[in-house]
C-alpha cells in the first residue's frame, strides 16, 4: 500500500479469528447444596478425632486434622464437571432492562409481603406496564 507520505511502505495483514464463544467448555466446581452441607455434618459426627488427640506435636495435630476434615469435605461436596457456554442467547437485555427487572421483582417481593396504600399499588402497577413496553420495543429491535 503506498501512502505517498514517505520511500516506505506499510503493510496491512489481515487475520481472521475464529468464534469460540459458541463452544462448550469445561468446569470443574462443587456443589454446595443444603443436602450436601448435612452430609458434612453427618460425617464430620462420625469421626471420633482419636488420631488428632493421640499426636504430639502440634504441626501434625494440625496436618492430621487437615486430612481428616478434607476427607470428609471431599466426600461431601465432590467435584464435578458441567459443561458451560459462554453464549448470550438474549443480547437485546440491556443494562437497563436488567436494572429494571430486579426493581420489579423488588416490588413484586414488597406487595406480596407487606399491606400496601392504594397509590402505591398503582405505582407498581404503572411501573409494571412502562417495563413491558420497554420489553417490548427492545424484543422488536433485535
Amino acid at each position: 500500500m503506498d501512502l505517498g507520505l514517505s520511500d516506505h511502505h506499510a503493510q496491512i495483514l489481515s487475520v481472521s479469528i475464529p468464534d469460540f464463544s459458541n463452544i462448550p467448555h469445561r468446569i470443574r466446581k462443587r456443589q454446595f447444596s443444603e443436602a450436601n452441607v448435612q452430609e458434612l455434618l453427618y460425617l464430620l459426627n462420625q469421626v471420633t478425632w482419636q488420631e488428632v488427640y493421640e499426636e504430639s506435636d502440634i504441626n501434625a495435630k494440625f496436618s492430621t486434622f487437615m486430612d481428616v476434615f478434607l476427607h470428609c469435605y471431599n466426600n461431601a461436596f465432590p467435584i464435578k464437571t458441567v459443561f458451560v457456554s459462554d453464549t448470550i442467547k438474549n443480547n437485546w437485555i440491556t443494562q437497563g432492562i436488567k436494572i429494571s427487572s430486579k426493581k420489579m421483582q423488588l416490588l413484586d417481593n414488597q406487595r406480596k409481603t407487606t399491606v400496601m396504600k392504594k397509590k402505591d399499588l398503582e405505582y407498581i402497577e404503572h411501573y409494571r406496564k412502562i417495563y413491558r413496553r420497554v420489553i417490548k420495543e427492545a424484543e422488536k429491535e433485535k
